[in-house]
């Protein structure tokens, strides 16, 4: 699995590996990124700030070995938080995506990459 950062070209801007609306007219992004992290965005009625225009953001990690993008769960362990994060404008949201990129992989799927590149090389 080769999952990179992808960012809109000839910006800093990240884009999503998902995007869909949800009931009640919220959307849903969903953002996914190497070291198995990602996020989901959200705004709508029913989300904090979403009246206001505004998302709300939680930290998600990907099952192992799947490169399905809807594989994954709400993680409240990392640095970044142990909630999620309401009340955000789009540049709130694009600073906890640089904060989520650089998050080192869990010990586990470390051992998994680690075992991967030894079959490889």
């Amino acid at each position: 699995m080769n999952i990179e950062l992808s960012k809109k070209e000839g910006t800093d801007l990240y884009v999503p590996v998902d995007a869909r609306p949800l009931e009640n007219g919220a959307i849903q992004k969903i953002y996914r990124f190497a070291n198995g992290y990602g996020a989901s965005v959200v705004k709508g009625d029913h989300t904090y700030g979403g009246e206001e225009g505004l998302w709300e953001l939680a930290v998600i990690i990907f099952g192992k070995g799947t490169d399905n993008n809807h594989t994954y769960e709400l993680v409240y362990d990392t640095p970044i938080t142990q909630d999620v994060e309401g009340n955000l404008n789009d540049d709130e949201v694009e600073k906890l995506l640089d904060q989520i990129f650089v998050l080192p992989m869990r010990g586990d799927d470390v051992l998994r990459q680690q075992g991967n590149e030894r079959q490889h090389a």
